[in-house]
């Protein structure tokens, strides 16, 4: 059986910030990336410059959903983030390879890019309204308040409202409000269509055009 691909993810502190990277992400960032542990092919390290840190991945499809977790997990603090692709086997294949790989993408952005996708299989035009995509969502997280990151962090982990009051110690009424005022569908929304962009590489537009009859 061939060898799968492999994907590096780079991110850092975004610019104007001058947050400390390790500062910013904190312990929380182990806690978030639980969920994907499955999917990490070699853990996140933050490399010696201090200025950004790398992951693999197996699938490209949770790669969003990683950086998004990551994002939260530093919330304030706004991140940016580089995906490559990376062969499965050879030089170019090996950890240290797709780190750095991943590390030139992330340096290469420019100041006002959210998410750069260097992934041959899209289109510039693909990648540009990608990265659009996640800026609208990093602006979305870093608009939240303290008590509605809490509140969306819960309902991420806990699936229901329900049990999100019961540790929140609020009512449920409350958690709608607080997931409602965080505009939670928009970012699921904007989470889903990236997901499914990035699940669909012969797709040549970022969302399917439905067929229409009769024209």
């Amino acid at each position: 059986m061939a060898a799968a691909q492999r994907f590096g993810l780079a991110f850092g502190v975004a610019p104007p910030s001058k947050k400390a990277l390790e500062t910013a992400l904190g312990a929380t960032v182990s806690q978030a990336l639980v969920p994907f542990q499955a999917h990490l092919t070699a853990d996140l390290t933050v490399e010696r410059s201090g200025d950004h840190a790398t992951l693999i991945l197996d699938q490209t499809e949770v790669a969003f959903d990683v950086a998004v977790a990551i994002q939260e997990a530093a919330w304030p603090v706004p991140l940016r983030f580089a995906l490559i692709v990376a062969p499965p086997a050879g030089a170019a294949g090996r950890d240290e390879a797709v780190r750095s790989k991943s590390a030139i993408a992330l340096r290469s952005m420019t100041r006002h890019e959210a998410f750069r996708f260097d992934l041959p299989a899209k289109s510039e035009e693909e990648r540009a309204m990608a990265d659009a995509t996640a800026a609208l969502h990093r602006r979305l997280v870093l608009d939240l308040t303290k008590q509605r990151m809490q509140a969306v962090r819960a309902y991420r982990r806990l699936k229901r409202q329900a049990p999100v009051a019961q540790e929140l110690k609020i009512s449920q009424q409350a958690v709608s409000q607080l997931l409602v005022g965080a505009r939670l569908r928009l970012m699921q929304r904007t989470e889903a269509a990236i997901r499914t962009w990035l699940t669909r590489p012969q797709r040549t537009t970022l969302w399917p055009m439905k067929g229409r009859s009769g024209l």
